[in-house]
């Protein structure tokens, strides 16, 4: 920016700052909450003014008369056109050289790839908000609650396109990781290896466009690291398919590499007793310790109480705490012997039959004692409460249907969030 432009721009500013002043200081009486209002859309004018002249001074990406076209042509340029750009700090207008290729009749602005701009309207700023509070709210309430916050105003529409669009291209680029992956081998994980790996998975039911249910698998990543004073557990990490549990296999085995898992000392697979959880630890972690974990296993023995002694009576509460020490200790199969034989009809019968299968067929993996031994955390329900926040918090809202596409896109942006990547995430990429 050179002298005469700075200062021009400086002068206007300075000038914008004197009206505000002079704005607020007519008025006196106006209550604290107005006036904050009008310093905030005197300051987004002014940030508006200085970002214009800002990109401006870039130039209008000429480059030559000619430009190499995508299609193989040349693209010759055929004068200025000006861009309508929607941003944080308000609108501005920015003046592009446009390139034409008489081959495939399609034309072009370099301009817009240096900036971050797509065919709409939006900065790149704008779009990043836009995004996150269309993954964190239902789109309506998304798009209302970006205009109060930062003044922007979209269509509900709108922010759900925005949204999907970068969701879309986060699976695109999840995809691509995982054939690269499988098709040429794991790049090495990146850190320290940890002492111990937690892998948990789970699935979360919403609701199909027509009514009926999909399931979303749900993956959760935690490493542990050993320092002088302990353990120390690191932020989980996520990971979300509404897809089959062979799809989801790579997406989850990708992202356990990524915290160590090949170089971990002891790897850990928690889940409800789904097969579909089993099969793909086998398949993906076939050295890790099998672990039913605990919040499910405790959550069917107040199942099988409630059906035999009430949901709330006092004898429900010692029976169940009574089950749950043995189960503790390691007794299982034993306990899963002994309620073949109680005596129950009807309906407490079938959760009966139910609860003695489950714990049976489950109980090589529900050592407790010899878990909690060996320093394994296995009452922590870390995948249930990230089925209910990661998922549930925004697709199982009150009267919502979803599209497969529509719910897989939305959850892809919402992994960035929890996963702390939103914020360097490119969305030029």
């Amino acid at each position: 920016m050179d002298d005469s432009t700075g200062s021009g721009v400086l002068a206007a500013v300075g000038a914008d700052l004197a009206a505000l002043w002079e704005t607020l200081g007519s008025a006196e009486e106006r209550g604290l909450e107005t006036a904050e209002g009008v310093v905030r859309d005197g300051v987004l004018a002014i940030g508006a003014r200085l970002l214009a002249a800002s990109v401006a001074v870039r130039g209008t990406g000429k480059a030559g008369a000619h430009q190499p076209c995508p299609c193989g042509g040349m693209a010759a340029c055929a004068g200025y056109r000006p861009k309508a750009v929607q941003t944080v700090v308000g609108w501005i207008t920015v003046r592009r050289a446009y390139y034409a290729c008489p081959a495939c009749g399609h034309g072009h602005c370099p301009l817009d790839a240096v900036l971050g701009l797509h065919r709409d309207s939006l900065s790149p700023g704008v779009r990043r908000l836009a995004c996150r509070f269309g993954a964190l709210l239902p789109f309506a309430e998304a798009a209302a609650s970006l205009a109060a916050a930062t003044r922007v105003h979209l269509s509900a529409s709108t922010v759900r396109a925005v949204t999907q669009a970068v969701g879309a291209r986060c699976e695109a680029a999840v995809a691509a990781a995982i054939a690269g992956a499988w098709g040429q081998g794991l790049p090495p994980a990146p850190g320290e290896p940890p002492e111990r790996l937690y892998v948990a998975m789970d699935g979360v039911r919403i609701l199909g466009t027509d009514g009926a249910g999909r399931e979303v698998k749900v993956g959760v990543v935690v490493p542990i690291h050993q320092r002088a004073g302990g353990e120390h557990r690191q932020p989980a990490s996520y990971v979300a398919g509404l897809e089959t549990a062979a799809a989801f296999g790579p997406r989850l085995a990708l992202e356990a590499h990524r915290r160590g898992l090949e170089a971990a000392g002891m790897v850990a697979v928690l889940g409800d007793g789904a097969a579909w959880i089993w099969q793909l630890a086998e398949e993906h972690v076939p050295h890790a310790t099998q672990i039913v974990d605990w919040f499910h296993a405790s959550e069917r023995v107040w199942e099988l109480g409630r059906a035999l002694f009430g949901a709330e009576t006092e004898e429900t509460t010692t029976w169940v705490e009574t089950q749950l020490g043995r189960l503790a200790q390691g007794q299982a199969a034993i306990l899963a012997s002994e309620w073949r034989g109680l005596p129950c009809r009807g309906e407490a019968a079938v959760v009966r039959d139910e609860q003695v299968t489950y714990f049976t067929n489950q109980a090589p993996r529900m050592a407790y004692d010899r878990y909690r031994a060996a320093g394994w955390d296995i009452g922590s329900g870390m995948v249930e409460a990230a089925c209910k926040h990661l998922i549930g918090a925004r697709e199982k809202g009150p009267g919502m249907r979803w599209s497969d596409a529509g719910a897989q896109t939305v959850a892809a942006v919402r992994v960035l969030l929890f996963n702390a990547q939103w914020t360097t995430y490119n969305l030029a990429a």
